[in-house]
């Protein structure tokens, strides 16, 4: 496969991880494993560019709450 089809594959498997930890019913040892897996994709096609990045945002407990989750 062309480099620009892997990159595009772990795109798409990264996001996907990411939809089924934050959109699921996800306990938070789940969302852990979910990350661990996105960041060892990551690191492992760690594009040959400087053109990604991964960034992690955590909801606080008060924001969980007060969307009643």
């Amino acid at each position: 496969m062309g480099n620009e089809l892997n990159e595009r594959v772990m795109l798409e498997r990264v996001e996907m991880i990411a939809r089924l930890a934050t959109e699921g019913v996800c306990q938070e040892r789940d969302r852990e494993i979910a990350l661990d897996l996105i960041a060892e994709i990551a690191r492992g096609n760690l594009m040959k560019s400087d053109s990604f990045s991964v960034v992690f945002s955590a909801k606080s407990s008060q924001d969980l709450a007060s969307e009643g989750r």
